[in-house]
């Protein structure tokens, strides 16, 4: 939007909020009240114009009676030669007349209203006639009432005419109306527009911006320019990414300076323990020999589990090294490393590997192959595979690690990948894990611009997937 719409905003939500109610409604408003006008205007045309035609018509109609009248009653005064029947006939013939007047101000009679007339006063001569007189000239009713229907047929048309006009101006002003409701309906849309982006652009940023924090990247800094409401939110949620990157750094910190400090106590006790297993210090007894395995065993798996979260710190922190990785002598090194417990439970190793290189960062890459065949070498079943598949597609580089054993439950195929989250499934191996190796592969594998996931589709396998960008070095 332009700066002249961003400036129009409203510092209040609340009054954003009721100026675009009150404008989006302004033209609907003005659109009942201008199609209520509209409409009352065509219902008092019409009505007017019925009222006139029925009345026209009626005036024609009794014009026509009102000749044929005069004729009967002139006939009669000329044979009975009574001095009412000629009143009676000049009633009716001023009724005529009076009539005649009302209907040619409505009506566009022509030469014909003239030729009426003319025979109104011939008519009116006629009553002064003798009944000889009056019966030999009594025949020019014949073109009076011929002249009376010609005007009844002549207003008739131009009533028609009248109503035809009506409706073409009723037709005109529901195009209006049409029009007038397109043009306002459109004001109304364009308004309910530009308020909507008016609220929903800072809305969307603020949910840009929890979404940043939920994903643990930098939220965008530019200011959010709308309502007060939201910017102070804006500005609370800024605040809230600084703090959780201060909590953040204290807490990698933490871990380091605790990991570094256990190594210290730990080579001592290592060293301890060994020298005893060793009978440096003289000969044991079973029971002794049995306490020093001990203190052997958990000197190991606690140095296993501070090496697991000097690795969780590193990933956080250590510069990513993208360049092309041989895979093959990583994943050499990873099984050597759990040959005794390979060997121990009789598991059988199937390799099947692409030489193609990924593109990705040794160090990183190491570490996810590591926690992927550690995890297949403890939860394995006994006499069971691992198979390991390696192929360089199109897309991209992909990677994976299978083996036998009991299937991942369904609530637990997300959680594995959270940090210090373990499992319902028992692991098989020697040492306890710490729950954080699934998650430092994951952070390891996105970290290189690749993803890690369970595919949950290979039947009696329990199968992780790896996929990296592909070396184009061969």
């Amino acid at each position: 939007m332009s700066k002249a719409v961003r400036g129009f905003a409203p510092r209040s939500l609340l009054r954003l909020v009721l100026i675009a109610f009150t404008l989006v409604l302004l033209p609907l408003i003005l659109l009942v009240i201008q199609n209520s006008r509209s409409l009352e205007q065509v219902i008092l045309l019409a009505q007017d114009g019925i009222e006139s035609a029925v009345v026209d018509t009626r005036r024609a109609s009794d014009m026509n009676d009102l000749a044929l009248d005069m004729e009967r009653t002139i006939r009669r005064y000329a044979v009975l030669e009574n001095p009412e029947l000629r009143l009676s006939y000049l009633r009716l013939l001023e009724r005529y007349r009076q009539e005649l007047e009302n209907l040619l101000k409505v009506i566009e009679a022509g030469p014909l209203a003239d030729e009426l007339q003319q025979q109104l006063i011939y008519l009116v001569d006629l009553a002064q006639a003798s009944g000889e007189q009056i019966r030999e000239q009594v025949v020019v009713f014949d073109a009076f009432n011929q002249a009376t229907l010609a005007l009844d047929k002549l207003t008739r048309e131009q009533i028609d005419v009248r109503i035809q006009q009506v409706r073409a101006h009723v037709i005109q002003v529901r195009q209006q109306l049409w029009a007038l409701s397109a043009a306002l309906g459109g004001a109304s849309l364009l308004l309910v527009l530009l308020f909507t982006y008016l609220i929903i652009r800072p809305v969307r940023q603020l949910e840009s911006r929890i979404l940043s924090l939920g994903a643990g990247i930098e939220p965008d800094e530019r200011p959010i320019r709308g309502p007060a409401e939201l910017v102070e939110l804006g500005e609370r949620l800024q605040w809230l990414h600084q703090r959780l990157r201060e909590l953040e750094a204290q807490k990698l910190q933490f871990l380091r300076h605790l990991s570094h400090e256990l190594k210290t106590p730990l080579a001592s006790l290592r060293e301890g323990a060994d020298l005893l297993a060793e009978k440096v210090t003289g000969p044991l007894t079973p029971e002794q020999e049995e306490i020093c395995e001990l203190l052997v065993h958990n000197s190991y798996r606690l140095q296993g589990l501070i090496e697991q979260l000097l690795d969780y710190n590193r990933v956080q922190q250590v510069q990513v090294y993208q360049e092309a990785v041989a895979v093959r002598p990583l994943l050499e090194q990873s099984l050597e490393a759990h040959r005794l417990t390979i060997e121990s439970k009789a598991l059988r190793v199937n390799l099947d590997l692409d030489e193609a290189p990924p593109l990705a960062d040794g160090h990183r890459l190491k570490l996810v192959l590591d926690n992927l065949i550690s995890n297949a070498v403890n939860y394995g079943d006994v006499g069971g595979l691992i198979r390991i598949e390696a192929k360089a597609l199109t897309q991209g580089y992909y990677l994976s690690v299978a083996n036998s054993g009991q299937p991942i439950p369904e609530q637990d195929r997300e959680r594995i990948f959270e940090p210090f989250v373990q499992g319902s499934q028992e692991r098989k191996g020697v040492l306890k894990g710490s729950g954080i190796g699934l998650s430092i592969a994951r952070e390891a594998a996105v970290s290189m611009g690749g993803r890690l996931t369970l595919n949950a589709s290979v039947a009696d396998l329990v199968c992780f997937e790896l996929s990296l960008p592909k070396s184009t070095d061969r």
